[in-house]
């Protein structure tokens, strides 16, 4: 009996134990399937803001001051400027509840997601909306069906200048409750945006997504030089031999490549097939063919997966005393050990960035190496660009193209809301605080006097663009050197030269807005006759009636402008001339020129006076920096030159948001922010007035020679050639953007607010 009792004790004890651990492992479940539901409801909110908001289209720059409330609540005011709310895609509303995104959203979860859930007790867990403290309530959404499937409630409502979303996970009685912020942002997610066609050369990479509306209007597409995109491959005409397979890989890429991203890939079905001959392997194992792999299999003589291309940086980052493996184009070296200065994303460029591979003197896969990383968006059908080519588009377009796991190479027949053409006439506003602060301060003339005076220096007649074998007119500036300027008017008719000076807050530049009659690029201009005498250029000019007259000289109403090895900390605007006169209203920016406004900007902390330069901006009040950093660059209308046509060892860096007429880029150059282009060439219009096309006037990034179509660019081949450079053009995605450009809103997730917690 005793055995009994004890086997049935110890039976007893192990059910009771058994039945605990059964008890617990069903509610660790619950815990877990309620908690998951509760993520799944703020992935479901994350979807329905983003759709929702890409509904709004705003023309202010920002959503701070209140205005991102109001755009929730419904509550925004003229002074707000416009806000166009487009119609909701796949579903119907008869009786919108309101106009803010409040409810949008809310109308969407009751007539595009159709979820009323009931509780097993019969009760409804309904939609709700209290407009007059602006939140909202979802109905109770299940995971799947079923009486008894894990669901979620999701609260929406503005909070500390974002949107709060509470999502609440319901597993039978086990409930848990997360939150997140989402922020409503505006941003136009391009480094590079152009209604012209873009040509981007060798020695350039391109951090973030590429657009063009180029190709869309009626004479653009042309065989010979009308592509939207040229871009060239920055391993050419390094190597004979590589030359060779890089013209082979590429033949390959146009036969194979199935998804526009001009790499192969080996374990794809169809691109593989590419891959089998000519030494086409994937040498870095990144899962791709491509430029690089090329590169590697010239260069690499150990075999190691890595090329030096600078010793003393090897050394100093810790490599040994290595041989250099490639000395054929230092510059090249540069470009690609110095892409992406901050890899660990930290805010900071020091040595961790060079144990990810950043400058560390040798080229490998952690270089992550892309000609362009990011999509290439077009306006144009891509059936309409191959048949004016008459081949593939990719003929044109040469270097491998890395849009991200989610995103795709290449899209076309791209529009509204997701690309929007940039016009001059959506800045008619939008400088106003740029002139206004400018001229509130001291003239130009009085600044100069602070100065010391101008001493009475100019140049010799100095071509214009500066360099270039396609110069068009020559210029004696006035030269202002070593002197400091603060928010400063620089008077039409200047057309200076400033060398080595120094701008703090609003440059602005004074031109004649009226500039639309199609002889104003040209009255005054002068060039090199026979023997080398200046003559003018033109005797005589053909009236243009219907349009406003012209002055006795038009280079005394315009402003043609060099800057050479300044420094900016602030902004570069000017009058909003209603015509493209690139003869006449041109910046150029050459020398070590640079442009900083943030304070905390690694790139400008990086530099030999970093410190010196942050105190001088935070010299400048913060409202007044947050005002500049809508754009560092205001010239719509205007052309804009960086960097020399001769490539010395100058280096410009400009930083945030650039908006000009037309922008050409060339030497060795860092633009960490977007390029915003405004001017878009029509035939028998502006500059096209006398003849011409459209492909005349583009968007280079690089030297191009007039035989690729560019009319001012110099010839490689030319022994006098000093070197493609180096320029990097990378996407800054916290760069404020300046009012006026009617763009969709964002409203994206904030990670490092998730937190669990809160109550619906």
């Amino acid at each position: 009996m005793m055995f009994l009792v004890l086997f049935a004790s110890v039976v007893t004890a192990m059910a009771v134990v058994a039945d605990g651990n059964v008890r617990t492992a069903e509610s660790a479940v619950s815990v877990s399937r309620a908690i998951s539901a509760a993520e799944s409801g703020l992935h479901y909110a994350a979807r329905r803001l983003r759709l929702e908001a890409a509904r709004y289209i705003i023309e202010r720059g920002t959503t701070s001051g209140g205005f991102g409330a109001r755009l929730w609540d419904g509550t925004w005011t003229p002074s707000d400027g416009t806000v166009l709310v487009s119609g909701p895609q796949g579903y119907t509303v008869s009786s919108p509840s309101g106009t803010g995104l409040l409810h949008a959203v809310h109308d969407a979860h009751e007539h595009a997601d159709d979820h009323g859930l009931v509780l097993d007790d019969g009760t409804p867990v309904s939609l709700e909306l209290n407009g007059a403290e602006a939140w909202m309530r979802s109905p109770g959404i299940p995971l799947h069906g079923g009486g008894d499937a894990p669901w979620f409630r999701l609260r929406y409502e503005w909070q500390d200048d974002a949107v709060l979303v509470t999502s609440q996970g319901h597993e039978r009685d086990i409930v848990r409750t997360l939150t997140m912020r989402f922020d409503l942002e505006k941003k136009i997610e391009f480094a590079l945006l152009s209604p012209t066609r873009i040509m981007i050369g060798k020695n350039v990479t391109i951090d973030g997504p590429v657009g063009t509306f180029y190709g869309t209007l009626p004479g653009e597409l042309t065989a010979t030089h009308g592509d939207p995109l040229v871009v060239l491959s920055d391993f050419s005409d390094v190597n004979i031999a590589m030359d060779i397979v890089l013209n082979n890989l590429q033949a390959q890429i146009l036969a194979y490549d199935v998804d526009g991203d001009n790499r192969l890939r080996p374990d794809h079905p169809t691109e593989s097939n590419g891959l089998t001959g000519g030494g086409l392997t994937d040498r870095n194992g990144d899962g791709y063919v491509d430029d690089l792999d090329i590169f590697l299999t010239f260069y690499d003589a150990d075999g190691d997966g890595t090329v030096v291309h600078d010793q003393d940086l090897a050394f100093l980052a810790g490599h040994g005393a290595l041989p250099e493996e490639f000395t054929d184009d230092p510059q090249l070296g540069t470009l690609l050990d110095g892409a992406r200065p901050d890899r660990n994303d930290d805010g900071v460029i020091d040595a961790l960035d060079t144990a990810a591979g950043w400058n560390d003197g040798r080229i490998d896969a952690l270089d992550q190496y892309a000609k362009i990383k990011g999509e290439l968006s077009f306006a144009v059908d891509g059936n309409d660009w191959e048949s004016a080519r008459g081949g593939p588009w990719q003929t044109t377009v040469q270097g491998p193209v890395d849009p991200g796991a989610l995103d795709v190479a290449a899209t076309f027949n791209v529009g509204s809301p997701h690309m929007v053409e940039i016009t001059n006439d959506m800045f008619s506003n939008s400088t106003t605080w740029f002139e206004s602060t400018a001229a509130a301060s001291p003239s130009f003339s009085a600044q100069v006097a602070s100065n010391g005076g101008w001493s009475g220096e100019t140049t010799d007649p100095e071509t214009v663009p500066f360099g270039s074998i396609g110069a068009y007119d020559l210029y004696d500036r006035p030269v202002y050197r070593n002197m400091q300027f603060t928010n400063v008017v620089i008077p039409r008719g200047t057309n200076a030269l400033f060398e080595d000076c120094t701008f703090l807050g609003v440059t602005w530049i004074d031109t004649e807005e009226q500039c639309t009659n199609p002889n104003w690029n040209y009255l005054g201009s002068r060039e090199y006759g026979q023997g080398g005498v200046i003559q003018e250029r033109f005797e005589e000019l053909p009236e243009a009636p219907g349009f406003p007259a012209l002055p006795t000289d038009t280079k005394a109403e315009s402003n043609n402008i060099r800057f050479e090895s300044c420094t900016f900390l602030g902004s570069i605007a000017g009058e909003r001339p209603l015509q493209y006169t690139h003869w006449r209203n041109k910046v150029q920016l050459t020398g070590d020129t640079r442009i900083f406004i943030d304070p905390d900007d690694p790139d400008l902390l990086a530099q030999p006076d970093g410190g010196i330069l942050r105190m001088s901006l935070y010299g400048i009040s913060e409202s007044d920096r947050e005002e500049l950093a809508k754009s560092t660059m205001m010239l719509p209308g205007w052309s804009v030159d960086v960097g020399p046509f001769d490539n010395g060892n100058a280096h410009v860096q400009l930083t945030g948001t650039i908006v000009s007429g037309i922008m050409d880029v060339r030497g060795s150059a860092d633009v960490h922010g977007t390029l915003l282009m405004t001017f878009r060439p029509e035939s028998e219009q502006g500059p096209l007035w006398y003849g011409g096309t459209p492909d005349a006037f583009n968007t280079t990034i690089g030297y191009f020679s007039d035989d690729d179509g560019d009319g001012e660019g110099v010839d490689p081949s030319d022994p006098q050639f000093n070197g493609y450079g180096h320029i990097r053009l990378r996407y800054d995605a916290d760069a404020q953007l300046p009012d006026g450009i009617p763009w969709p809103i964002q409203c994206a997730a904030d990670p490092s607010s998730y937190m669990e917690g809160g109550s619906l």
